[in-house]
């Protein structure tokens, strides 16, 4: 977090730089994080000066050495102490470049550093509804190209902006200096003046048509960002379907796009024309120099060694010029990247955390739904209206076809997502008024989708308790029959699991997973088919081992698993994100025609059905 930055009640973060990019200035919004490093800057600022300020005064007493040198009554005296004055200015100048340049470089990595920060902070604290929009590639397409774009924006550009701008005024005060005088007139100030008009045209021409095309630019890096790690991620499924020839042709054309989009931008920078009219001013000034030297203007107070002053004046001119195509293709780059950055930064999908949270040091485990209807996109509900009370220690199985709501259920519980009506209450509090870490904290989750981190077993056991010992892990693990598979991997606890656990089969991640919940030991366990990807035999030991610790917890275990259901203390059926019936195994075999349907296919359980049931049941009422 940046030091200009507040953490609101809401759990959101207000930034009053952030707060004026609302009126669309990207650059405030670097600049605000450019001014956090107030010292540095004008540490800087005043190298950069000083090495400008020198850079003029080197040419002058160059100057002034050589008229020495070619007068008749030199003095070798005069000579020695302009060279030595002339060495020590190189030196200092060159030290205050190299001064000016490591300070600015820090400083860049720094607001760097800050941007990625916020961003991966604003990442954190953004609700699944965001995360479900957004393509992952294009998240990390931004949090590190955009992010070395506005990078840039500081070093390079804001170094050889301001290097520019004092070299150039100071030079032109040098040039003022050592001009001759024609009729009251500074004759060899004219032509950079004249060409100034021209250059700032053509200047402000240029950055006007190279705004658009870096956008696309970073779009389209973004896209081929977005598309890679998508068909990475998928190489399986490519290769079963032996698709690599379309998958190659694909990424060429995406890949091309981008290619052709740089190289316009390469064809506009060519046809950037301030360098070239600063060169034939340079060139022409010099010329018409000579000429007032051989015409006797300003005898005796310019002569050769003034000329020669000048030209080095002149170059300081030229370089400036000649630099800033890039420099303006770099900040519209890093207005682009803050674009970007900002873009995201800025979306309300952040889950908001209660002003003043209630206090629940113990959580006993009673959950209320009460009148709760929720929809991903604001139109298709897919919860509607649902209510049911459990109390704390029960054991609840959600059951119902496939997209009937029993994950998203649980979801709004665990409040990856607010309810769009009604309420979910933990301990007759309205979770909207709980912290969200107390919630987190007490609520543990078995996903169908099993994520590991790319670390060793050890911290994947311990993600949510990272200061538990040996002992304690090892526990874990062998509550949820973990610890027999893995003592025989030649590292242990120590192997190191691939990028989201790859190198582990499925239910041997389901296994550590159970492990990382049960060591965090929460109050509410949920478990969404948390079984799916092990054997009968397998099962039977995790069931086994779980239920040691379901004791006084309240759990809700989502399972297509008569062996499971029939066991539970509350059996919820839902369909089409509504409760249909609610009661235990025996009660709904009698009671409910959809409790049948989930289990139709047991032959056992088929034969205990009344004609009736039967009947509604293949009509599909």
């Amino acid at each position: 977090m940046t030091a200009s930055e507040t953490v609101l009640p809401t759990g959101e973060f207000y930034d009053p730089v952030m707060d004026r990019y609302s009126k669309k200035s990207h650059l405030r919004w670097i600049l605000s994080h450019v001014l956090v490093h107030k010292k540095m800057l004008l540490l800087f600022f005043l190298a950069a000066t000083i090495s400008a300020a020198i850079g003029t005064i080197t040419p002058l007493l160059m100057g002034d050495l050589i008229n020495e040198i070619i007068a008749d009554n030199s003095s070798w005296n005069v000579i020695q102490r302009l060279a030595y004055i002339i060495l020590i200015l190189t030196i200092s100048g060159g030290i205050a470049s190299f001064g000016s340049s490591l300070i600015i470089e820090i400083m860049s990595q720094k607001v760097e550093r800050n941007i990625r920060n916020e961003y991966y902070a604003s990442m954190l604290s953004k609700s699944m509804t965001f995360h479900d929009e957004v393509k992952q590639g294009d998240v990390m397409a931004r949090a590190t190209f955009d992010t070395r774009m506005v990078n840039f924006f500081v070093n390079p550009v804001i170094h050889l902006l301001y290097a520019a701008i004092f070299g150039v005024l100071f030079s032109i005060i040098g040039m003022f200096i050592i001009t001759p005088y024609w009729n009251n007139m500074p004759v060899l100030l004219l032509m950079p003046l004249l060409i100034t008009f021209p250059i700032a045209f053509f200047a402000r021409r240029f950055y006007k048509s190279v705004g658009p095309i870096s956008m696309q630019i970073q779009e389209s890096y973004s896209t081929l960002s977005s598309y890679l790690q998508e068909k990475l991620l998928g190489i399986s499924v490519i290769k079963t379907f032996a698709r690599e020839p379309f998958e190659r042709v694909s990424f060429r054309e995406k890949n091309t796009k981008l290619s052709k989009e740089i190289i316009t931008r390469g064809k506009l920078r060519s046809k950037y024309y301030p360098a070239l009219f600063v060169g034939i001013g340079v060139g022409a000034t010099i010329v018409w120099g000579s000429l007032l030297i051989d015409w006797g203007v300003g005898a005796g107070q310019f002569g050769i060694g003034e000329l020669v002053a000048y030209s080095m004046l002149a170059g300081n001119l030229f370089f400036p010029i000649w630099v800033m195509s890039w420099m303006l293709v770099l900040i519209q780059m890093g207005f682009a990247g803050a674009s970007r950055i900002t873009d995201i930064l800025t979306k309300k999908t952040i889950i908001p955390a209660p002003v003043n949270p209630t206090d629940l040091s113990i959580i006993k485990g009673d959950i209320d739904f009460n009148n709760v209807s929720f929809s991903y996109d604001g139109n298709v509900f897919v919860i509607k209206d649902v209510s049911f009370s459990i109390p704390s220690g029960s054991r609840v199985a959600i059951v119902g076809p496939a997209g009937c709501g029993k994950t998203t259920l649980m979801k709004l519980l665990t409040r990856l997502y607010d309810v769009s009506s009604g309420s979910v209450n933990i301990d007759g509090v309205d979770i909207r008024n709980l912290s969200l870490e107390t919630i987190r904290r007490n609520i543990g989750v078995i996903e169908q989708e099993i994520v590991l981190f790319s670390a060793s077993i050890s911290d994947n056991i311990s993600y949510g308790k990272p200061d538990a010992t040996e002992e304690e892990i090892i526990e874990a693990s062998k509550m949820a029959q973990a610890h027999e598979f893995v003592i025989k991997f030649d590292k242990g606890y120590k192997t190191i699991v691939g990028e989201r656990g790859t190198t582990l089969s499925g239910g041997q991640k389901q296994r550590i997973a159970i492990a990382r919940m049960l060591l965090a030991d929460p109050t509410v366990l949920v478990f969404d088919d948390a079984s799916s990807a092990v054997d009968s035999e397998t099962e039977d030991k995790i069931n086994t081992a779980i239920n040691r610790v379901l004791k006084d917890r309240t759990s809700f275990i989502i399972t297509h698993r008569l062996s499971t259901i029939r066991h539970s203390d509350i059996i919820i059926v839902l369909k089409q994100g509504t409760i249909k019936a609610i009661g235990i195994h025996d009660q709904l075999l009698k009671e409910s025609v959809d409790y049948w349907r989930v289990f139709a296919r047991f032959s056992e359980i088929r034969k205990m059905m009344p004609e009736q049931m039967i009947s509604e049941m293949e009509s599909g009422e």
